[in-house]
Protein backbone atom coordinates (compact mmCIF):
# COMPACT_ATOMS: atom_id res chain seq x y z
CA UNK A 1 0.00 0.00 0.00
CA UNK A 2 1.01 3.30 -0.13
CA UNK A 3 2.85 4.69 2.50
CA UNK A 4 -0.07 6.02 4.81
CA UNK A 5 0.69 4.71 8.59
CA UNK A 6 -0.29 5.55 11.39
CA UNK A 7 2.88 7.40 12.51
CA UNK A 8 2.87 9.85 9.60
CA UNK A 9 2.94 13.56 10.59
CA UNK A 10 -1.19 14.76 8.93
CA UNK A 11 0.24 17.46 7.44
CA UNK A 12 1.39 18.02 4.43
CA UNK A 13 5.54 18.72 3.06
CA UNK A 14 5.70 22.59 2.83
CA UNK A 15 3.94 22.72 5.80
CA UNK A 16 6.78 20.67 7.81
CA UNK A 17 9.07 22.60 6.34
CA UNK A 18 8.08 25.51 8.12
CA UNK A 19 7.70 24.14 11.13
CA UNK A 20 10.91 22.90 10.84
CA UNK A 21 12.50 26.25 9.87
CA UNK A 22 10.41 28.36 12.71
CA UNK A 23 11.63 25.47 15.52
CA UNK A 24 14.84 27.16 14.93
CA UNK A 25 13.88 30.68 15.11
CA UNK A 26 14.88 31.71 12.21
CA UNK A 27 13.39 33.95 8.69
CA UNK A 28 12.66 31.86 5.45
CA UNK A 29 14.96 34.75 3.64
CA UNK A 30 17.73 33.53 6.21
CA UNK A 31 17.21 30.08 5.99
CA UNK A 32 17.56 30.15 1.47
CA UNK A 33 20.40 32.73 2.05
CA UNK A 34 22.13 30.18 4.60
CA UNK A 35 22.35 27.27 1.93
CA UNK A 36 22.48 29.31 -1.12
CA UNK A 37 19.72 28.78 -2.84
CA UNK A 38 17.12 31.40 -4.51
CA UNK A 39 14.73 32.70 -1.93
CA UNK A 40 11.91 32.59 -4.22
CA UNK A 41 12.47 29.02 -4.57
CA UNK A 42 12.70 28.66 -1.00
CA UNK A 43 9.02 30.50 -0.15
CA UNK A 44 7.55 29.07 -2.73
CA UNK A 45 8.36 25.15 -1.12
CA UNK A 46 7.06 26.54 2.11
CA UNK A 47 3.81 27.87 0.89
CA UNK A 48 2.70 24.55 -1.33
CA UNK A 49 3.33 26.39 -4.64
CA UNK A 50 5.45 24.02 -5.81
CA UNK A 51 6.46 20.81 -4.06
CA UNK A 52 10.26 19.12 -3.34
CA UNK A 53 11.87 16.09 -4.34
CA UNK A 54 14.09 13.96 -2.14
CA UNK A 55 17.70 16.04 -3.05
CA UNK A 56 16.44 19.28 -1.20
CA UNK A 57 14.49 17.43 1.45
CA UNK A 58 18.20 16.39 2.28
CA UNK A 59 19.38 20.02 1.77
CA UNK A 60 16.80 21.31 4.15
CA UNK A 61 17.23 18.67 6.64
CA UNK A 62 21.14 19.26 7.17
CA UNK A 63 20.28 23.00 7.54
CA UNK A 64 16.92 22.53 10.10
CA UNK A 65 17.93 19.89 12.28
CA UNK A 66 15.91 17.23 10.97
CA UNK A 67 15.80 13.93 8.45
CA UNK A 68 14.58 13.98 5.17
CA UNK A 69 12.25 11.44 6.32
CA UNK A 70 10.05 13.54 8.14
CA UNK A 71 10.44 16.55 5.66
CA UNK A 72 9.15 13.87 2.82
CA UNK A 73 6.78 11.50 4.71
CA UNK A 74 6.23 13.16 8.27
CA UNK A 75 7.92 9.85 10.01
CA UNK A 76 9.46 10.52 12.53
CA UNK A 77 12.15 8.84 14.92
CA UNK A 78 14.67 7.56 12.24
CA UNK A 79 14.80 6.40 8.70
CA UNK A 80 11.72 4.30 7.70
CA UNK A 81 12.04 0.81 7.29
CA UNK A 82 9.93 -0.80 4.16
CA UNK A 83 10.03 2.53 2.25
CA UNK A 84 10.16 2.12 -1.66
CA UNK A 85 10.08 4.65 -4.31
CA UNK A 86 8.33 4.90 -7.02
CA UNK A 87 10.05 6.77 -10.08
CA UNK A 88 8.06 9.17 -12.57
CA UNK A 89 8.58 7.62 -15.69
CA UNK A 90 6.29 4.84 -17.10
CA UNK A 91 7.86 1.67 -18.59
CA UNK A 92 6.25 1.25 -22.47
CA UNK A 93 5.48 -0.71 -24.94
CA UNK A 94 7.33 -0.83 -28.34
CA UNK A 95 9.70 1.95 -28.07
CA UNK A 96 10.31 3.01 -24.73
CA UNK A 97 8.48 4.67 -21.45
CA UNK A 98 8.44 8.45 -21.22
CA UNK A 99 11.84 9.55 -19.45
CA UNK A 100 13.92 12.88 -19.91
CA UNK A 101 15.67 12.89 -16.78
CA UNK A 102 18.19 9.74 -16.98
CA UNK A 103 21.46 11.68 -15.58
CA UNK A 104 22.34 10.64 -12.27
CA UNK A 105 23.32 7.64 -11.09
CA UNK A 106 22.18 6.75 -7.66
CA UNK A 107 23.60 4.97 -4.37
CA UNK A 108 22.26 1.73 -5.95
CA UNK A 109 23.50 2.35 -9.59
CA UNK A 110 20.26 3.40 -10.90
CA UNK A 111 20.49 6.12 -13.60
CA UNK A 112 17.90 8.02 -11.55
CA UNK A 113 17.34 11.41 -10.31
CA UNK A 114 15.99 12.70 -7.09
CA UNK A 115 13.61 14.84 -9.39
CA UNK A 116 12.00 11.66 -11.01
CA UNK A 117 11.00 10.63 -7.51
CA UNK A 118 6.89 10.23 -7.69
CA UNK A 119 5.97 9.02 -4.64
CA UNK A 120 7.02 6.55 -1.82
CA UNK A 121 5.32 2.94 -1.08
CA UNK A 122 4.98 1.15 2.39
CA UNK A 123 5.62 -2.38 2.32
CA UNK A 124 5.76 -4.90 4.97
CA UNK A 125 9.65 -5.96 5.02
CA UNK A 126 8.56 -9.33 5.95
CA UNK A 127 6.99 -9.21 2.90
CA UNK A 128 10.05 -7.86 0.74
CA UNK A 129 12.72 -10.15 2.04
CA UNK A 130 10.74 -13.40 2.38
CA UNK A 131 8.12 -13.36 -0.82
CA UNK A 132 10.50 -11.18 -2.57
CA UNK A 133 13.88 -11.65 -1.33
CA UNK A 134 14.97 -8.04 -1.75
CA UNK A 135 15.92 -5.10 0.41
CA UNK A 136 13.53 -2.12 0.62
CA UNK A 137 16.57 0.34 -0.05
CA UNK A 138 17.49 -1.89 -3.29
CA UNK A 139 13.89 -1.87 -4.39
CA UNK A 140 12.39 0.42 -6.96
CA UNK A 141 8.32 1.03 -8.36
CA UNK A 142 7.47 2.22 -11.61
CA UNK A 143 4.31 1.56 -13.30
CA UNK A 144 4.05 0.23 -16.69
CA UNK A 145 2.17 1.08 -19.64
CA UNK A 146 1.79 -0.15 -23.38
CA UNK A 147 0.29 -3.75 -24.63
CA UNK A 148 3.87 -5.26 -24.35
CA UNK A 149 3.68 -7.27 -21.14
CA UNK A 150 1.09 -9.68 -21.96
CA UNK A 151 -0.40 -11.56 -24.80
CA UNK A 152 -3.94 -10.05 -26.01
CA UNK A 153 -4.79 -14.01 -27.04
CA UNK A 154 -3.65 -15.08 -23.21
CA UNK A 155 -3.91 -12.02 -20.93
CA UNK A 156 -4.35 -13.81 -17.67
CA UNK A 157 -0.89 -16.07 -18.54
CA UNK A 158 1.23 -16.03 -15.31
CA UNK A 159 3.68 -12.97 -15.20
CA UNK A 160 1.38 -10.96 -17.64
CA UNK A 161 2.10 -7.20 -16.95
CA UNK A 162 -1.23 -4.66 -17.89
CA UNK A 163 -0.85 -1.57 -18.26
CA UNK A 164 -1.41 0.74 -15.42
CA UNK A 165 0.36 -2.26 -13.27
CA UNK A 166 3.14 -0.74 -11.48
CA UNK A 167 6.26 -3.34 -10.62
CA UNK A 168 8.28 -3.96 -8.08
CA UNK A 169 11.99 -4.06 -9.54
CA UNK A 170 15.19 -5.52 -7.18
CA UNK A 171 17.96 -2.81 -8.36
CA UNK A 172 20.16 -5.02 -6.63
CA UNK A 173 19.84 -7.65 -9.45
CA UNK A 174 21.13 -6.79 -13.03
CA UNK A 175 22.15 -9.69 -14.78
CA UNK A 176 19.33 -11.83 -17.14
CA UNK A 177 20.96 -14.99 -16.07
CA UNK A 178 19.08 -16.51 -15.33
CA UNK A 179 16.53 -14.97 -18.18
CA UNK A 180 13.36 -12.62 -17.03
CA UNK A 181 11.59 -9.35 -16.96
CA UNK A 182 13.75 -6.48 -15.95
CA UNK A 183 13.30 -2.32 -16.04
CA UNK A 184 15.76 -1.82 -18.52
CA UNK A 185 16.58 1.84 -20.25
CA UNK A 186 17.12 1.15 -23.99
CA UNK A 187 18.34 4.27 -24.86
CA UNK A 188 15.23 5.76 -25.53
CA UNK A 189 13.05 4.92 -22.48
CA UNK A 190 12.53 2.88 -19.39
CA UNK A 191 10.77 -0.04 -20.95
CA UNK A 192 9.98 -3.59 -18.87
CA UNK A 193 10.76 -6.50 -20.87
CA UNK A 194 11.98 -10.43 -21.08
CA UNK A 195 15.63 -10.01 -21.02
CA UNK A 196 18.43 -12.35 -21.96
CA UNK A 197 21.68 -12.97 -22.93
CA UNK A 198 23.34 -13.14 -26.14
CA UNK A 199 26.17 -15.29 -25.27
CA UNK A 200 29.44 -15.15 -27.46
CA UNK A 201 28.46 -11.27 -28.19
CA UNK A 202 30.95 -8.70 -28.34
CA UNK A 203 30.40 -6.20 -27.33
CA UNK A 204 28.00 -8.14 -24.96
CA UNK A 205 24.39 -7.71 -25.88
CA UNK A 206 20.96 -8.08 -24.34
CA UNK A 207 18.02 -9.45 -25.89
CA UNK A 208 14.78 -7.94 -24.82
CA UNK A 209 11.15 -9.26 -26.16
CA UNK A 210 8.04 -8.69 -25.21
CA UNK A 211 4.89 -11.31 -24.14
CA UNK A 212 2.87 -9.76 -26.67
CA UNK A 213 4.23 -11.25 -29.98
CA UNK A 214 2.66 -8.00 -32.38
CA UNK A 215 6.23 -6.60 -30.72
CA UNK A 216 10.09 -7.99 -32.13
CA UNK A 217 12.77 -8.47 -29.56
CA UNK A 218 15.24 -5.96 -30.45
CA UNK A 219 19.04 -6.65 -29.32
CA UNK A 220 20.77 -3.69 -27.55
CA UNK A 221 24.33 -3.37 -26.19
CA UNK A 222 25.16 -2.61 -22.80
CA UNK A 223 26.66 1.17 -23.86
CA UNK A 224 22.80 1.64 -25.70
CA UNK A 225 20.91 -0.10 -22.95
CA UNK A 226 21.25 -0.22 -18.98
CA UNK A 227 19.69 -3.21 -16.93
CA UNK A 228 17.87 -1.34 -13.74
CA UNK A 229 16.99 -4.34 -12.18
CA UNK A 230 14.93 -7.82 -11.98
CA UNK A 231 11.22 -7.24 -11.78
CA UNK A 232 10.22 -9.39 -8.59
CA UNK A 233 6.57 -8.01 -8.17
CA UNK A 234 3.67 -6.23 -9.54
CA UNK A 235 1.14 -4.22 -7.89
CA UNK A 236 -2.29 -4.36 -9.81
CA UNK A 237 -5.76 -2.81 -9.45
CA UNK A 238 -8.78 -5.43 -9.46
Amino acid sequence: MKNDAPNLDENNQHTRLRAAREKLKISASEAARSMDMNISTYTHHENGTRTYGEAEARKYARRLKTTPEYLLLGITGGSPKGIVKEIDARAGAGGGGIVDLVNVTDQNGNTVSAEVIKDHWQIPESFLRGELRMEANRALIIEVSGDSGYDPSNPNAPGSLMPGDRVIVDARDTKPSPPGPFLVYDGVGFVVKLCEPIFGSDPPRVRLSSRNPTYEPYDVSAEEGHIVGRVRGRISAM
